[in-house]
């Protein structure tokens, strides 16, 4: 009886074991989300505050939203880099790509992605890693659907 019960508890170890390992779809690589990175982030009303009373040339903002999503609506002044949700080598690419428009001056970087979370968070890593401060890196809170601010076309550009 102990010997079928260790049998049955080796082969379901074994099993869970290649489950964990084989339906990894990141070939063993970090989830860049996942980076020892200090995340900074700007709550929607900061925000706000920023694009009511700072001058445009004083910032940057990078939207990551899918270009469906960012033609239905984006902060004003951004910039387009539809990457999300950055988990491939060609979407990393995209942001890499787009990564010297970003590089020149100290000003603050927005990141907006659809939720606030992990897309943005692994385009702030890819930023770091192609030579920007992340001192300079926030990520908007909640993303674009939920921007409390839609409302008003100021706040809210619709193509």
């Amino acid at each position: 009886m102990k010997k079928r019960i260790s049998g049955l508890l080796l082969i379901t170890l074994a099993i869970f074991a290649i489950v964990l390992t084989g339906c990894s779809n990141n070939d063993g690589k970090k989830d860049r989300a996942e980076a020892d990175i200090d995340w900074q982030m700007i709550t929607p009303e900061k925000m706000k505050d920023v694009l009511e009373t700072d001058d445009a040339a004083d910032y940057q903002i990078i939207d990551i939203q899918p270009e469906a999503d960012y033609e239905k609506g984006h902060l004003p002044n951004s910039i387009s880099v539809p990457a999300y949700p950055v988990d491939t080598e060609e979407l990393e690419k995209l942001v890499v790509d787009n990564a010297d428009q970003f590089k020149d001056g100290d000003n603050p970087i927005y990141v907006v992605c659809p939720g606030g979370g992990s897309g943005a968070k692994r385009t702030i890593s890819l930023l770091i890693d192609e030579g920007i401060d992340e001192s300079r890196l926030y990520i908007v809170e909640n993303g674009a659907k939920k921007w409390p601010y839609k409302d008003d076309n100021k706040l809210w550009v619709t193509d």
